[in-house]
C-alpha cells in the first residue's frame, strides 16, 4: 500500500458520510489517527459475533459483508465497515472478508473517543451527519 499523507487521508475521510460535516482542521485531526491496513483476497476483516472496535474505510478493492454466510453487500472505494462500532459495543452481526486485495484506513474507537474528548467541537458535526443518515433511513423505510 502506498503511504498516504495526512492531507490525502483527510480528503478520503471527507467522502465518508459520518465525517461529511466536519471542518478541514477536524478532518486533519481524524486523519492523524487513521491507520493503513492492507488485506489479501480472502482475508477476514471482521468475524461474525466478535467484538468490533474499529471503523474501516475502503480505499481500494472490495470487502464483502455477510450475515450467516449470505452476502449482504460489497463495500468499495470510500465506503465504510463498522460504522456502529464507534457507538455500540455489541458483537458484530456480520462478517467482512476481502473480495480482492484491498487497502483500508482503520480508526480505533478508543483513539476516536480520545480525539473527541480533546476536540469537543467535532461532536456537533458528527451528530449532524448521524441524524441526517437516520432521517434518510427512516424516510426510505416509510416510503419516502
Amino acid at each position: 500500500m502506498e503511504s498516504l499523507t495526512t492531507l490525502e487521508r483527510a480528503i478520503r475521510l471527507q467522502k465518508v458520510e459520518l465525517f461529511s460535516e466536519l471542518e478541514t482542521e477536524q478532518l486533519a485531526l481524524l486523519a492523524s489517527i487513521a491507520q493503513p491496513v492492507s488485506l489479501g483476497a480472502g482475508d477476514k476483516l471482521v468475524e461474525q459475533n466478535s467484538s468490533q472496535t474499529a471503523l474501516y474505510i475502503v480505499l481500494n478493492g472490495g470487502i464483502e459483508v455477510r450475515r450467516d454466510g449470505n452476502l449482504m453487500l460489497t463495500a468499495v472505494r470510500d465506503e465504510t465497515i463498522g460504522n456502529w462500532a464507534f457507538f455500540d459495543e455489541q458483537p458484530s452481526v456480520v462478517e467482512a472478508v476481502a473480495a480482492e486485495d484491498s487497502d483500508l484506513l482503520k480508526i480505533e474507537r478508543e483513539d476516536f473517543f480520545d480525539l473527541l474528548a480533546d476536540h469537543r467541537e467535532m461532536t456537533r458535526g458528527l451528530f449532524q451527519a448521524l441524524f441526517h443518515r437516520l432521517r434518510t433511513l427512516l424516510s426510505a423505510g416509510l416510503g419516502g
